[in-house]
């Protein structure tokens, strides 16, 4: 007499081709959707135990730690500085100093021919104040300027999105474990490869965004002082009094 399977056992049996589906849509979606009763008696995971097993290693999306300026935002602050010094010589050899003694470090130097230097160094976000302070004194501040950008919101979502990434690679990963034919776990890997290389990718840009944050940039300019000849001095002078016959204020 032949045998047929049960049907019951078939209903019951999991599909890894039906549950990556699922995770799939989940990936796309970032939605639950309600088990239908025809569903409700397989092993497969259904979209919304995808999404409850997501927001449960999810958890609570990430406040601002560190570069917080404003009521809990993380800014990535940068700053310029120009002086006029009388001799340019040191002058990145003192920066350097300020810099160390705040546990900042020197990110670019370039020294000119002409008795110009730039510099371009990185100082924990707290103490960039102090540090402009520091460098002020090594000569005469020409321009300075300061500026933040808030990154909290892009921080906040990049953090969220890992969250889910990092469920549904767990959940892929055990479906590996239940893959019984070759097409399956050919799937399943591909699949599982995708969403690893996106969460490396978010994870990266994550330390970016957190590594600028905590650490301020700020760029210094220092330039020998300009010494005019007696021509050029009578120049400058006959200018300014020219100009106060049409300006007095």
């Amino acid at each position: 007499m032949t045998h047929f399977p049960s049907l019951a056992r078939t209903v019951s049996r999991p599909s890894v081709a039906a549950a990556m589906f699922i995770l799939c849509t989940a990936c796309a979606s970032g939605r639950a959707a309600r088990p239908s009763a025809q569903d409700a008696g397989r092993e497969t995971p259904t979209l919304a135990q995808v999404g409850a097993a997501t927001a449960a290693n999810t958890g609570p999306r990430e406040t601002a730690t560190v570069g917080q300026g404003y009521a809990g935002r993380m800014l990535v602050r940068r700053a310029g500085m120009q002086l006029e010094v009388d001799n340019p010589d040191g002058i990145s050899t003192r920066v350097s100093d300020v810099v160390s003694r705040l546990g900042g470090y020197v990110e670019r130097s370039r020294e000119s021919s002409g008795g110009g230097v730039e510099m371009t160094v990185r100082v924990p976000e707290p103490a960039l104040e102090q540090a402009m302070e520091s460098v002020s004194q090594l000569g005469k501040v020409v321009k300075r300027d300061i500026s933040a950008d808030d990154v909290t919101e892009r921080v906040v979502d990049l953090t969220a999105r890992a969250g889910t990434l990092r469920a549904i690679r767990d959940r892929l990963r055990g479906l590996l474990e239940r893959a019984s034919s070759i097409n399956e776990i050919i799937t399943v890997e591909q699949e599982l490869a995708r969403v690893q290389g996106e969460l490396d990718s978010i994870e990266q840009r994550l330390e970016f965004l957190r590594g600028n944050a905590s650490l301020a940039e700020l760029s210094v300019g220092a330039h020998r002082k300009r010494i005019l000849g007696p021509i050029g001095a009578l120049l400058v002078g006959t200018g300014r009094l020219f100009s106060k016959l049409f300006v007095v204020r």
